[in-house]
This record gives C-alpha cells, sequence and structure tokens, in this order.
C-alpha cells in the first residue's frame, strides 16, 4: 500500500491506485486539464474512505510506501476509471497528420511544386 499527501492531508490506497494516480496526475500536467477522481482509501484511524481529489496541471503529490495493519481498499474499479482517464488525456495530445506527401525524387522541378515551407 502507498500513502499519499495531497493538499495537507494524507490517505492510504493500493499500489496500483497510487500508481495510476501519479499517472493520471502526470497526463493532467502534459494536458493542461484538470478532472475530480475519486480513490477508494484507508483514512488513517482505518476507517474506509473515498479520498476525492481535483487533479490539474499544477497538482502536487507525494507517494511513499505505508506499512499499515488495515485491510488494503478495493481499487479495481477506481484504477480502471483512472487508466481510461489517462488513455484520453494521452490520446487528446497526440498530433494529427495530414495526407503525406509523395516521395521526391530530389529534382528542383518537384521541390517547387511542393513550396518553399517544405524545402
Amino acid at each position: 500500500m502507498r500513502t499519499i499527501s495531497y493538499g495537507g492531508e494524507s490517505f492510504t490506497t493500493s499500489d496500483a491506485a497510487a500508481e495510476a494516480l501519479l499517472d493520471f496526475a502526470a497526463a493532467a500536467a502534459h494536458s493542461e486539464s484538470a478532472d475530480v477522481v475519486h480513490v477508494p482509501a484507508v483514512a488513517p484511524n482505518g476507517d474506509l474512505i473515498t479520498a476525492d481529489l481535483v487533479i490539474g496541471p499544477a497538482s502536487e503529490l507525494l507517494v511513499i510506501p505505508a506499512d499499515v495493519a488495515f485491510a488494503e481498499p478495493d481499487t479495481a474499479a477506481a484504477v480502471e476509471v483512472l487508466r481510461e482517464k489517462t488513455r484520453a488525456l494521452n490520446d487528446s495530445r497526440r498530433p494529427s497528420y495530414g495526407a503525406a506527401l509523395p516521395a521526391s525524387d530530389g529534382s528542383p522541378e518537384q521541390q517547387a511544386e511542393w513550396g518553399e515551407e517544405y524545402d
């Protein structure tokens, strides 16, 4: 399990959820977007809770290993949601390419057809 510190508070969750949250935070920073995420967690007193976080470009997370005697929360659904959100952000950052230019034979005439921007 891992303890996550965020906004002056801490909570403990599964290794998979912590990793998925970090990946999502990095993707949100790169795409300059923000979203609310919900992570099943264990409070310092051992109660099962849901941590609700706004993750965006300026989010600062600290994740450290946790040695706790509490049962690990079921985070499988939350991990899948975080992974899907991360994929969506990463897909939105991929460049869109237009039609490929024909291969050049190197002749000045063909290069002139392409225009100066392709020199």
